[in-house]
């Protein structure tokens, strides 16, 4: 469930989804981008009476659909850093994590008054990520603000 890269914060992704483009992009592979399926992977497919190939271009397609979610929660946490770094006096991204089931990404910011997590809607993380609606930065910034502001983290001006 967590990655750990060389980005500045984790990035934790898990039960997302794969898109249209995730599994056409997995169909039109070459075979040999295609992952070697374990001894259990091929017991699965068996299992499943699918071609090895079928279950291993569904194994690239999640691949794709993850790295999509994880690049999502990278521009996310880069993102609210920027708007913590205008609020706060002190303020980090330590985590940005997807939790699927409640349509949210949780942002951990560790900041002077302690560790605090900034829970954002999938629709206003979306709208932010992929939409210039007016007002949706400033949506993000009010939930932050808020966010720090309760544990008095905002930089007095």
């Amino acid at each position: 469930m967590s990655s750990r890269n060389a980005e500045p914060f984790e990035i934790w992704v898990s039960n997302f989804a794969i898109s249209v483009e995730d599994y056409d992009r997995a169909q039109c592979a070459p075979k040999s981008h295609l992952p070697k399926l374990s001894a259990e992977e091929k017991a699965m497919a068996r299992r499943l009476r699918i071609p090895e190939e079928q279950y291993a271009r569904r194994l690239l397609a999640e691949d794709y659909g993850r790295d999509r979610q994880k690049d999502r929660g990278r521009r996310l946490g880069e993102g609210v850093q920027d708007i913590v770094t205008a609020l706060a006096k002190s303020g980090r991204v330590v985590r940005v994590a997807f939790e699927k089931q409640k349509a949210r990404w949780v942002v951990r910011v560790e900041s002077p008054g302690g560790p605090v997590d900034i829970a954002i809607p999938c629709e206003l993380a979306d709208d932010y990520l992929d939409y210039v609606f007016p007002g949706t930065s400033d949506q993000l910034k009010g939930r932050i603000s808020e966010a720090l502001g309760a544990v008095g983290a905002l930089a007095e001006r």
